[in-house]
């Protein structure tokens, strides 16, 4: 959430200008959020890295629109989405890509890491890698991006309550799986 507070209007305008210095900045500040959203959709690192290539000419090439981004996360992350679903249609290596057979990969933020000890905090890893594919990706954007469900819903092209009753799923299956497993760790000691 802080490298988007260090993204001033003033910075965007100044890619908007044609600024490549500024540019520079911004594609250093908002890279790792690009590529980790892209792997969601594209599972060949490569192809990944070509991709997050794509969002950022697209970037440049419509630079004059970006003084008008309201909220610039979520306009980022409907850009990522949208060259990832295009770079799949252009591969035609994939028909038709559901939102429950796309790989998302777990990273834990470490702010909330320090609170768990080693052991709790590979259960709640393995309970969230055990979601199945949608849960996890809508999980991982609220809890990980902290994006609101308004924000997500607009992003993967589907509805608020959809979103809700998602995250309702995972975290019953989360909590569900840390107390079972917890316990059984608790039990062989």
């Amino acid at each position: 959430m802080e490298k988007y507070n260090l993204i001033t209007k003033a910075l965007l305008k100044q890619v908007a200008d044609g600024d490549h210095a500024a540019f520079r900045s911004f594609y250093d500040t908002v890279y790792p959020a690009a590529y980790q959203f892209v792997r969601c959709f594209v599972t060949d690192s490569e192809d990944c890295k070509e991709v997050v290539s794509d969002v950022f000419y697209a970037i440049w090439k419509h630079k004059n629109t970006l003084a008008e981004v309201e909220n610039l996360k979520s306009w980022l992350f409907i850009v990522c989405r949208n060259e990832a679903y295009h770079f799949l249609k252009q591969k035609e290596r994939y028909g038709f890509v559901s939102i429950d057979d796309m790989p998302v990969e777990l990273q834990i933020d470490t702010a909330d890491a320090e609170f768990m000890d080693e052991e709790m905090l590979e259960i709640y890893r393995n309970a969230v890698k055990m979601l199945p594919e949608r849960c996890k990706l809508i999980f991982l954007m609220a809890k990980e991006e902290q994006l609101k469900y308004r924000e997500i819903a607009e992003i993967l092209s589907i509805t608020e309550g959809t979103v809700a009753q998602q995250m309702n799923i995972a975290i019953r299956k989360i909590t569900n799986t840390v107390r079972q497993q917890y316990a059984e760790s608790r039990y062989k000691t």
